[in-house]
C-alpha cells in the first residue's frame, strides 16, 4: 500500500513537471524577450544629448567682452553640437543674479554659464555670503579666453601718457572719478591709485558699456577696462588709451604701450572667461561639451576671431585643468583683496 502511494505522488509530480514545462515556458520565455527589448530601448537621457538648444547665461551684457566671444564660440560648437546655443544676459549685483539663476538650473546640460573671475575668483572674497557657492553648485568644462585691459581717459582730461595721468589724478586730490563693472577693473584701479599714492571716486555700474558711456560723457575721468570694451571707443576717437596690461604691444594697437613701457612694472591685471554647468550634470554630457568646447578654440579661425574682435588669448583647458586653476586663482584674489585692506561686505 506504501509503495502504490508512493508511485502515485511520483506520477503526479512528474505530469505537474511535464504541465509546467508546456504551458509556463513560452510565457516566461516572453516576459524575459519583452525585458530585453524594454532595456534595449531605454537609453540613458544624456546617450542622444544635445536633442534641444542650449542656454547660456551670462552675468554681463550685451556688448561686453564675455558676450562677444560667447556669440563667437556658440556659432562654433553649434557645429559640433547640433543645436543652437542661446545667449542670455543677467548683468548686475557683481554677478549674483545670473550666478544664481545658472547654479540653480537642472542639471541636465540645457543651461550653461560663462563667466569670469568676478563670480568664481573674487566675490568669495568681496563678500560675507553669496546667493550661490562657486565651488559647490558648479561644474567647470573649461576655460576659453584670458582678457588683458587697457587704461583709458576721457578726452578732456590732459594726459596723454600714464605718467601725466598719474600726474593728474595727483593734483586733483581726490575730485576725479572712475567707474567700473567687474570686480576685476574696480580692484586694480584701487590697487594702482594705492601704488602711485592718489586718490579718486569709484562709481559701480551694471555693465562695462555703461562705464564707457559715461567716460565719453565726462562723467568720468578714467578707468581700466577689458581691451575687448574700450578698442571700438578708442579707434573712433571718443577716448584714450595711455597702457595696456599685456605682456607685449597689441596687434590692434600698436602705438599704446604696455604698463612696464609706461613706467608701472610689474603691475599686473589680467583676468580669464570660462564655461560652468550646474552640479550633478553627467560626466558623459560635461565630456561631450568640454570635447566640443576644446575643438572650437583649436580652429584657428576662432582663435583669430577673438583676437580680432577683442584680442583676447585663447586659454583652452580639460575640466580637471580649469578646476585646478581655479583653486590656485580664487586664492591669488583672497590674498590681493586682504593687501588692499578691503574688508567682506
Amino acid at each position: 500500500m506504501l509503495l502504490t502511494r508512493s508511485l502515485f505522488l511520483l506520477w503526479r509530480s512528474s505530469q505537474m513537471k511535464n504541465l509546467l514545462s508546456r504551458y509556463l515556458t513560452p510565457v516566461l520565455a516572453g516576459l524575459m524577450f519583452a525585458g530585453t527589448a524594454l532595456a534595449a530601448n531605454q537609453v540613458a537621457p544624456h546617450e542622444n544629448y544635445p536633442e534641444k538648444p542650449i542656454r547660456v547665461i551670462l552675468p554681463f551684457s550685451p556688448g561686453s567682452g564675455t558676450d562677444i566671444i560667447t556669440r563667437i564660440l556658440g556659432e562654433e560648437m553649434r557645429k559640433s553640437l547640433g543645436q543652437p546655443i542661446i545667449v542670455e544676459s543677467r548683468a548686475g549685483a557683481n554677478g549674483f543674479i545670473a550666478a544664481e539663476a545658472a547654479a540653480r538650473a537642472p542639471a541636465d546640460g540645457y543651461t550653461l554659464f560663462i563667466t569670469t573671475n568676478t563670480t568664481h575668483s573674487t566675490n568669495p572674497s568681496l563678500f560675507k555670503t553669496l546667493p550661490y557657492d562657486p565651488v559647490k553648485d558648479f561644474e567647470p568644462i573649461g576655460a576659453i579666453v584670458r582678457p588683458y585691459y587697457t587704461f583709458i581717459v576721457n578726452n578732456d582730461v590732459p594726459a596723454t601718457t600714464l605718467s601725466e595721468l598719474i600726474t593728474y589724478l595727483k593734483k586733483s586730490e581726490g575730485k576725479t572719478n572712475f567707474g567700473w563693472s567687474a570686480t576685476v577693473s574696480q580692484l586694480s584701479t584701487m590697487a594702482f591709485l594705492d601704488r602711485i599714492g592718489a586718490e579718486s571716486n569709484g562709481i559701480p555700474y551694471k555693465s562695462s558699456p555703461q562705464v564707457m558711456t559715461d567716460l565719453i560723457g565726462g562723467r568720468l575721468q578714467f578707468t581700466i577696462q577689458d581691451i575687448a570694451t574700450a578698442m571700438p571707443n578708442v579707434t573712433a576717437g571718443r577716448v584714450r588709451a595711455l597702457a595696456v596690461t599685456s605682456p607685449a604691444r597689441s596687434a590692434k594697437m600698436p602705438d599704446v604701450p604696455t604698463l612696464a613701457e609706461a613706467g608701472i612694472p610689474e603691475f599686473a591685471v589680467e583676468a580669464w572667461v570660462g564655461m560652468f554647468a550646474p552640479a550633478g550634470v553627467p560626466k558623459p554630457v560635461i565630456d561631450r561639451l568640454s570635447k566640443s568646447l576644446q575643438a572650437a578654440l583649436a580652429d584657428p579661425k576662432v582663435a583669430a576671431q577673438m583676437e580680432a574682435c577683442c584680442m583676447f588669448p585663447v586659454f583652452k583647458t580639460t575640466p580637471e585643468e580649469f578646476s585646478d586653476y581655479l583653486k590656485k586663482d580664487r586664492a591669488l584674489w583672497a590674498g590681493r583683496i586682504k593687501e588692499a585692506g578691503i574688508e567682506p561686505q
